[in-house]
C-alpha cells in the first residue's frame, strides 16, 4: 500500500512545535533582540512595543526610583547591533522603600504566546528555557546592598494568607544578584561578583553571598563593559508540598549548575500564586548613592 508522505516543510514545522511536552503541545516562544520589530511606545515612555507579536512590555517602576536616563533602546555597544535595552538607576529619592525598574517579559498574569498553556506554573513539571545577554555599564557602581537583574517572580495571592507565619514566601524565587560592597572578594573596580540564588522555605535570607548560604547555587564574576550570555533550563515538580526540580545554569555556554533544587513555595500552604513571571531590569534597596546602568539584548524563552 502506498502511503502519501507529508511535505518536508510540514515535518520541520511539526518537530519544531513539539518541544518537551509532546507533539500535542505547540511551541510557546519569546524572542526579543530589540533590532527591527521592537520600539518604545512613545517618546519619553518606558513601554516597549513588539510588532512581531502585538505585545507590549511595561516596566514596573517603584515610587521613589530615580533614573536620569529613562529605560531606552540604544544603538551603541550592543551585543548584536543595532539596538539593545538600557536601564539605569540613580541614588534613591528620600523616603523611598526601594528602587525598581523591572520588565516582565513573560508575565504571570498577562496574555502570552500560545495562550494560557504557555504560562509558567510552579510544580507543573514542564521545562522552561531562558537565555539573555547582559552587560554592566563601564561606570557601574557596586551597590551597598544586593541588586537583582534577573528573576523568576512568584507573586503573593491576594486575599490568601500563609499558613506558616515564620516564612516570608514568594518574590524572586530564582534570581541573579550583584554581591554588595561588604561581601566582595575581588576589590577591582573593573569587575562585579554575582550569585545565582533560589528562595524556598528553608532559604530566605543571605549573609555570606556564597555557597555557605542556603539557596546560593553559584557565585561568579563579570567584567564591566563586557557582554555575557546567561542561560537557564528550569523545571519544577510538586513533591509532597516541596517545589523541587532541575535548575541548570550556563555562563557564556559553559555549564555551571545542573541538579535538582528546591525553588519556590507551595501555593496551598504559603498563600502565593502558582503562576510565575520572568523579569529583567534593576531592583535594589533604597540606596543614597551610586549609579548603575545595565544593558540587555537577545532575549529568548521557550516553554
Amino acid at each position: 500500500m502506498n502511503v502519501k508522505k507529508p511535505p518536508l516543510k510540514y515535518i520541520v514545522l511539526l518537530c519544531s512545535a513539539a518541544g518537551s511536552a509532546g507533539l500535542s503541545q505547540p511551541q510557546r516562544r519569546l524572542t526579543l533582540d530589540f533590532d527591527q520589530k521592537q520600539a518604545m511606545a512613545a517618546k519619553g515612555a518606558s513601554a516597549i512595543v513588539d510588532s512581531n507579536s502585538d505585545q507590549e512590555f511595561r516596566a514596573t517602576i517603584d515610587k521613589g526610583t530615580r533614573a536620569a536616563d529613562r529605560p531606552q533602546l540604544v544603538s551603541q555597544g550592543c551585543h548584536t547591533p543595532p539596538s539593545c535595552l538600557r536601564i539605569s538607576l540613580d541614588p534613591s529619592a528620600k523616603g523611598a522603600a526601594k528602587n525598581k525598574i523591572m520588565y516582565s517579559f513573560w508575565s504571570h498574569y498577562k496574555s502570552l504566546p500560545g495562550g494560557e498553556q504557555g504560562r509558567m506554573v510552579i510544580g507543573d513539571n514542564r521545562v522552561t528555557r531562558i537565555r539573555f545577554a547582559m552587560k554592566l555599564g563601564d561606570n557601574y557602581d557596586t551597590p551597598p546592598h544586593q541588586m537583582i537583574h534577573f528573576q523568576i517572580f512568584q507573586p503573593k495571592d491576594v486575599g490568601k494568607a500563609s499558613k506558616v507565619k515564620t516564612v516570608n514566601p514568594g518574590g524572586p524565587i530564582l534570581s541573579l544578584r550583584i554581591v554588595p560592597q561588604s561581601r566582595r572578594k575581588d576589590k577591582s573596580p573593573d569587575v562585579q561578583d554575582f550569585i545565582i540564588v533560589a528562595r524556598n522555605p528553608q532559604a530566605q535570607n543571605l549573609k555570606y553571598y556564597d555557597r555557605r548560604d542556603n539557596g546560593v547555587l553559584f557565585r561568579g564574576q563579570v567584567r564591566k563593559g563586557d557582554w555575557n550570555n546567561f542561560s537557564f533550563v528550569l523545571q519544577s515538580t510538586d513533591k509532597d508540598g516541596r517545589m523541587i526540580g532541575r535548575v541548570a545554569f550556563w555562563l557564556n555556554d559553559v555549564k555551571k549548575v545542573d541538579h535538582p533544587v528546591e525553588w519556590g513555595f507551595d501555593p496551598k500552604r504559603y498563600g502565593v500564586s502558582s503562576k510565575l513571571g520572568f523579569e529583567l531590569g534593576s531592583y535594589r534597596s533604597a540606596d543614597p548613592n551610586g549609579h548603575q546602568t545595565v544593558y540587555f539584548d537577545d532575549i529568548t524563552l521557550d516553554r
